[in-house]
């Protein structure tokens, strides 16, 4: 069971409190056809307090949403019945179309490109869609969930296997949906497969979303985890005590799936059914902005110094990157709204404190990589240095012409905050030209008081990023 509660209904929803007590309710329900009552006891125990926390906060539109083991159970909807007692609200049961319906809408909301197949696991059923740019195709939800599979064939590797591929076998459309995209991974069982796998590799970047595996090194992993016992996983740190019987499981489905499908990629997703149903409630238009952007508005929103400050400058530095692609366009904008948000912070830290945060942040629709290009691009905009220790995630993850890119935007903002203190009026006395030759920073009448000893040492160092000879022009220099 988890409650989440989100701020607001967003494009980039953030969640101001996220709970998960894991009872394992439909732990063998396959054998008994009824819920466990010592899950069914932890649950009637926890949701109490879910539904005083959600009162105490005044939430405005609560959803209620079961799945697969209260779906099946034979006692599954007198266990709703409580749970409506609870919280003197009803219950949606979710069927199995619109669980994977929902759980492709939450890959969507945070990956607005996925293309291949939405794979969400959770411990009773698994749930298959395909997915083409924000579009769900087929989908189907199938009898695969590691409770189940615990209670019907037991620990047996090969016994799983089989059992996985007897069921994939029916879904004679998964080929064609993986192929030239990949499968989008949603469930916790996987998630904390993801968390080993970062662990195992020495991973620089411990961020669930969007991680990206290759297919055949995935099912390589998961054959190694799928014959780990519980009481060997339960030894690493990265693995949750609780997942601890159920993770070998999962780590045999998803290696089954990645076979069968012949999928060359595994995307971890940290958003699911829950995401899906906020994205699910958006009208069309929310629906298709971009949550990078509507996420780093939100944060400038509420920590940058001055209104509309990320605009001015992504107006102001556009001369610069005249050849820029589309995606590069994005993460620049996100890098100038993101770009004020280290003010507060002690000056000795700032650069660092920042770059710290912007690859922790929440962001949607952005690669690790790209994640990684904001945070360097900032911190270059705060001062910091290439030299740092702190830089291990960016001489990881980032090719030479990334940290080019992230080096000459950082010099840009920095300039650009020199010149005005951050008060981006005065920019519309300033600008940026960009020849073969030089770089110039034109003034215009009566802005000549600006240019001081520390403006010309950072136009120079400007200037040095992109090769070109510094020049100022403007009366009264």
């Amino acid at each position: 069971i988890r409650l989440v509660i989100f701020r607001d209904r967003s494009r980039a929803p953030t969640a101001v409190f996220n709970e998960r007590v894991i009872c394992g309710i439909g732990r063998d329900m396959a054998r008994t056809g009824r819920l466990h009552p010592e899950g069914v006891a932890r649950a009637l125990a926890n949701l109490p307090r879910f539904a005083a926390i959600a009162r105490s906060m005044d939430i405005d539109d609560t959803s209620l949403l079961a799945t697969a083991a209260t779906r099946e159970a034979e006692d599954g909807p007198a266990f709703l019945a409580q749970i409506e007692d609870i919280f003197g609200l009803p219950v949606q049961q979710l069927d199995g179309d619109e669980e994977a319906r929902l759980a492709a809408a939450g890959v969507v909301c945070g990956l607005p490109e996925a293309r291949g197949m939405v794979a969400d696991l959770g411990g009773g059923s698994l749930e298959l869609a395909a997915l083409s740019k924000g579009n769900m195709g087929d989908y189907v939800t199938l009898p695969l969930g590691p409770l189940r599979l615990l209670a019907t064939v037991g620990n047996d590797r090969a016994k799983v296997a089989e059992r996985v591929d007897e069921v994939l076998e029916d879904v004679t459309w998964m080929q064609a949906a993986v192929k030239g995209g990949a499968i989008y991974i949603v469930g916790g069982a996987w998630r904390a497969l993801a968390r080993l796998h970062m662990v195992q590799t020495g991973y620089p970047l411990r961020v669930i979303h969007n991680y990206t595996i290759g297919g055949v090194e995935a099912a390589e992993f998961c054959d190694v985890v799928a014959g780990l016992g519980a009481s060997t996983l339960a030894r690493i740190d990265a693995v949750p005590k609780a997942r601890a019987t159920t993770l070998p499981i999962a780590a045999a489905v998803l290696r089954r799936l990645i076979l069968e499908s012949g999928a060359e990629q595994i995307v971890f997703s940290a958003q699911g059914i829950r995401e899906g149903r906020v994205f699910d409630m958006l009208d069309d238009r929310a629906k298709s902005e971009d949550p990078l952007i509507v996420a780093s508005e939100d944060v400038a929103s509420r920590e940058s110094r001055f209104a509309g400050v990320g605009d001015a400058m992504f107006d102001w530095v556009a001369p610069l990157f005249p050849d820029e692609s589309a995606t590069e366009n994005r993460l620049r904008r996100a890098a100038c709204l993101l770009g004020d948000i280290g003010w507060h912070e002690h000056p000795d830290y700032r650069a660092e404190q920042v770059y710290f945060r912007i690859l922790r942040l929440p962001l949607l629709g952005v690669t690790h990589v790209d994640r990684t290009r904001i945070a360097l691009a900032v911190y270059r905009r705060y001062g910091g240095r290439m030299n740092d220790q702190a830089l291990r995630t960016a001489e990881a993850l980032l090719s030479e012409s990334d940290i080019q890119w992230s080096r000459r935007l950082g010099a840009a903002l920095r300039l650009a905050e020199t010149l005005t203190a951050g008060n981006v009026r005065l920019l519309d006395g300033v600008a940026l030209k960009l020849s073969d030759e030089t770089l110039t920073l034109k003034l215009k009448d009566g802005n000549a008081a600006l240019v001081g000893d520390v403006v010309r040492t950072r136009f120079k160092t400007l200037a040095r990023q992109f090769a070109r000879e510094p020049q100022i022009t403007g009366k009264g220099l």
